[in-house]
């Protein structure tokens, strides 16, 4: 199975790193990738972050980093409404989606503008209530939404978590009936599709690795990509349900370098 990996996608937070540091056999990945000559690119569903943070902060922990191998829910948000033609939009989100949003030609909206063509919700650290008072005015317009990620909660170190994108989406969707939402980062097709854009390998050629089963081994099974759990962060062996589809599990990423060599012929 894996002697057919070409490419690798790496979760972060509980993947590559905890906190602000490596998981012990990170850099034996980063070797092994490239040693078979694995195209490596690193996947955030957090859009509450700019993609040159996460560049910087993977570099300063020793794993050099351009942006380009950064992906993000923010991008695969911007290329859906850019594909769309959704060029003027309101946003409920931080400063670092407006910019990603803003480069990729689209106008992020004021309060008090009178109509977009849709309403935006990341994971907004910077969330006020007159941002959902303005973004309900659009939604009850029936302006579509459309949101950077799934994820319910970012967990934080000492076992706390805060609310995430899904749980301000969820808000919305409360407050104004009828209204869905869309998101854009694992596990769904926008992901994929911003993935594809960035290599020549499909498929299983494609390894999803992370340690959260409903974004990273979702996102893995449900295109047909090589799903691989890593329990060096979320998830536990305890966890996972006859829903859940791993084509292997690892105990961290160290494991899967010397597993990706020995699958390749190559000495640890």
């Amino acid at each position: 199975m894996l002697e057919q990996v070409r490419c690798l996608l790496l979760d972060l937070d509980g993947t590559i790193y905890l906190g602000d540091s490596l998981i012990p056999g990170a850099l034996r990945l980063k070797d092994a990738a490239e040693k078979i000559g694995m195209d490596v690119f690193f996947l955030t569903n957090n859009s509450s972050r700019g993609r040159d943070y996460y560049a910087r902060k993977i570099t300063a922990m020793g794993w050099p980093v351009g942006i380009e191998s950064v992906l993000s829910s923010s991008q695969a948000t911007a290329m859906t409404l850019t594909r769309r033609g959704w060029n003027k939009v309101y946003l409920v989100g931080t400063p670092s989606l407006k910019q990603e949003l803003e480069q990729s030609g689209v106008t992020v909206a004021g309060d008090d503008d009178p109509s977009v063509d849709c309403v935006v919700v990341g994971f907004d650290t910077t969330l006020e209530y007159s941002k959902l008072r303005a973004a309900g005015r659009h939604l009850l317009r029936g302006t579509p939404m459309i949101s950077s990620n799934p994820d319910r909660v970012c967990p934080l170190e000492g076992g706390e978590f805060i609310p995430d994108c899904a749980a301000i989406s969820a808000c919305l969707m409360t407050a104004y009936p009828g209204v869905t939402t869309e998101y854009m980062g694992k596990p769904e097709k926008p992901m994929l599709e911003l993935v594809e854009s960035r290599t020549q390998w499909r498929g299983k050629s494609i390894a999803m690795v992370g340690d959260r089963l409903y974004t990273d081994v979702r996102f893995g099974s449900r295109w047909g990509l090589t799903a691989v759990l890593t329990l060096s962060g979320e998830s536990s062996m305890d966890d996972l349900t006859s829903d859940d589809n791993p084509d292997l599990i690892v105990k961290d990423v160290g494991e899967l370098a010397d597993l990706l060599l020995a699958a390749n012929g190559q000495r640890a």
